[in-house]
């Protein structure tokens, strides 16, 4: 069976198993300093939407307003550092961590940070209010693929990849490779670990 119609069956098969079983993320996000309206509107949208195709259903949640009883079958809890104004400083080092995921005793927990500042640098001198929205929709994404999917490997291409570029952030279209969509679809509580394969991130 060639490579290219491998690719396809396995689209296919994440494709129907996330129209069978649709599962809801809580994500409990602190205060990100800077972060205007429409980035933030972009930031929500693009997450769902590289979300969508694993079967993952976004629900944002003020990280103070938790309460007794709420249930979700996935959560996530994140924390911003730095400004996600896109008027900040743009002048940054090479291969620097935009975010990362606690890890503890070799198990992922459902806890990280997002280093805004990084971030927006890294989109150049003044980007736009819905790019830098966008841009953090998708390094959000990175790390709620190594949460839900309890590892901390990463692919070769697409959102699951080791490093960003500027040119994956500010790209119109940047996707999840079907593989790290499957590896998602394969856990049905975050912050649960599924076995010890991650070894630090």
């Amino acid at each position: 069976m060639s490579l290219t119609l491998r690719a396809m069956l396995l689209v296919l098969f994440v494709s129907v198993c996330s129209q069978a079983q649709t599962r809801t993320l809580a994500l409990y996000a602190g205060s990100a300093r800077g972060l205007d309206t429409e980035s933030a509107a972009a930031m929500r949208t693009e997450l769902q939407r590289l979300l969508a195709p694993a079967g993952i259903e976004l629900s944002w949640k003020d990280v103070g307003d938790r309460r007794t009883g709420e249930d979700f079958e996935l959560l996530a809890v994140a924390s911003f550092e730095g400004s996600c104004s896109p008027s900040g400083p743009t002048s940054m080092p090479v291969n620097v961590k935009l975010a990362d995921t606690s890890i503890t005793d070799g198990h992922i927990l459902p806890f990280f940070r997002v280093d805004c500042t990084r971030v927006v640098q890294l989109l150049g001198s003044q980007p736009d209010s819905s790019i830098v929205g966008r841009a953090l929709g998708r390094v959000i994404a990175h790390e709620i693929y190594h949460i839900v999917g309890q590892t901390a490997e990463h692919h070769d291409t697409g959102v699951a990849k080791a490093v960003f570029s500027a040119r994956d952030l500010r790209n119109p279209r940047f996707e999840f490779d079907p593989w790290s969509l499957a590896r998602m679809g394969a856990t049905s509580v975050a912050g649960i670990p599924r076995g010890s394969e991650a070894a630090g991130r």
